[in-house]
């Protein structure tokens, strides 16, 4: 990192941690009974109608409903953080992005180390909880889950599990579309914009065309894909590369927050506006990390170390624990959600460091 640059280390971090966080929670809340549901692999104002009800008539639920409803906008920052780290350490560096294939080749490892033994556990744990076993848990499924083209697959939703593994799919594609396409040496100044802007239009045409009731299946199956990725991750790699400081004061940076809160909420009810969503996300999150009084950096920048190891185990914490959710305490169970994953995650990252792969 440079000075002058948008995001430094530390806030890069603190991003994941938010990120993280907000995907969690999300991933807990929205199973559980009369919370409002999200936007997020399909479209519909009733659910931004249901949440200004809830907002306008606050309940003890109310932070669940908050959590369910924009948790999972989590995805798109991590995306945006993925193409902003890609930049960063390939293009504004000395070392240059390997060869295609082996560029794909280390990052599909990286990924596979980290996914291989969060998913053998879940599926043993599905067995000793002795779940349905549906379509979800075929061979054909578990062989494509582990070559990370599961995604690819008609009906992902009914094919991955756990269901927040969709994202190891979606980042392979990203790798081999970035690396094929969207790499931009120091010497091809039109590719550094033309690429991304092409990539951001083409995916939103895209979604537009599959929001036509005729293909409305088509719609769930692209924003399993890199469909959804390409507005937050090409801005990751804009942004990057078009590097924009700001100096604002805290305060200000606090109102920015809020205020694109405020208009993610609004775009929430209209189609096209809500394809756009993402962009606001990023702007929201990163005037939080720096309206974030210094004694915070350090538990979140420590948080954002472990976020990978997060990600993989607190699915299978949520299988162990969602069924309890009706039996009331239900911030004392995501409390108790959390401590187990972070503590999980901890043991996972030192595992993973004796693992020579």
């Amino acid at each position: 990192m440079n000075k002058g640059d948008l995001l430094t280390r530390s806030e890069c971090a603190i991003l994941k941690a938010i990120a993280i966080v907000m995907i969690m929670t999300h991933n807990f809340s929205h199973l559980i009974e009369g919370i409002v549901p999200e936007n997020e692999f399909s479209f519909t104002v009733d659910r931004g109608k249901e949440l200004l009800v809830h907002l306008a008539h606050p309940d003890y639920n109310i932070l669940l409903h908050l959590l369910s409803f924009f948790g999972h906008y989590g995805v798109p920052l991590f995306l945006f953080l993925s193409g902003y780290g890609l930049v960063m350490k390939y293009e504004r560096s000395e070392h240059a992005a390997p060869g295609f294939f082996r560029f794909v080749g280390q990052h599909y490892v990286k990924l596979l180390k980290l996914m291989f033994l969060g998913f053998v556990c879940y599926m043993i744990i599905r067995y000793s909880m002795q779940v349905n076993h549906t379509l979800a848990m075929g061979k054909v499924n578990i062989l494509a889950q582990f070559a990370m083209v599961i995604n690819f697959l008609s009906e992902p939703w009914l094919r991955i599990k756990p269901g927040p593994y969709w994202f190891f799919g979606l980042m392979l594609q990203l790798y081999v579309i970035y690396r094929a396409v969207l790499y931009a040496p120091s010497d091809s100044k039109a590719r550094r914009w033309v690429w991304p802007v092409v990539f951001i239009l083409v995916c939103w045409v895209m979604q537009i065309w599959g929001a036509n009731p005729h293909h409305h299946r088509w719609l769930g199956w692209m924003r399993y894909n890199f469909f959804v990725a390409a507005l937050p991750f090409a801005l990751g790699l804009l942004v990057a590369r078009y590097q924009v400081s700001f100096t604002l004061k805290r305060w200000q940076w606090c109102l920015g927050w809020l205020a694109a809160w405020a208009v993610v909420l609004g775009m929430n009810f209209s189609f096209h506006l809500w394809l756009w969503a993402p962009a606001m996300v990023v702007v929201s999150v990163v005037s939080l990390a720096k309206a974030l009084p210094r004694w915070t950096h350090t538990p979140l920048v420590w948080t954002g170390g472990i976020s990978a190891m997060l990600f993989v185990v607190h699915p299978l914490v949520r299988t162990v624990l969602i069924d309890h959710a009706k039996d009331g305490y239900i911030y004392s169970l995501i409390l108790l959600y959390l401590v187990v994953s972070f503590v999980l995650a901890i043991a996972y990252k030192w595992l993973l460091k004796r693992i020579k792969i």
